[in-house]
């Protein structure tokens, strides 16, 4: 898992960044208790640091690749119409929710099961998304 931004902003005041540097990177990484779960290291603590100094600030870059096709909430409203009648055809499940439109414009073949794995393929494009 990534830090927040915040978590990121609280690193940077720790060293003393933007002022005089009041503390090691060594020394932030030894005293960074407030999240134990997420310990950090000082490669981590180096890579916030150069990041700020070269962008002037700590927000990850997007990264290049295929963008989503759905969101979180076209997924959720796909999976409770699954949930609340399992034995919807997986074609109407489709085109409820404009599926085969959206793949198409992404350039997705779409196949059809030979066997009952409608619950599958759903679930596959989904994760896929």
């Amino acid at each position: 898992m990534s830090l927040s931004d915040t978590q990121r902003i609280e690193i940077l005041i720790s060293l003393g960044c933007g002022g005089k540097k009041t503390r090691t990177q060594k020394q932030v990484c030894e005293i960074y208790c407030k999240y134990p779960e997420r310990r950090i290291s000082q490669s981590t603590v180096s890579r916030i640091e150069n990041k700020f100094h070269e962008f002037g600030n700590v927000t990850d870059i997007p990264k290049s690749g295929r963008k989503r096709i759905l969101d979180d909430e076209q997924k959720l409203d796909i999976l409770l119409d699954i949930q609340d009648n399992p034995h919807k055809p997986t074609r109407q499940v489709a085109a409820d929710n404009d599926l085969a439109q959206r793949f198409r414009e992404e350039g997705i073949n779409t196949l059809i099961a030979e066997d009952d794995a409608d619950l599958l393929i759903v679930q596959t494009a989904i994760e896929k998304c």
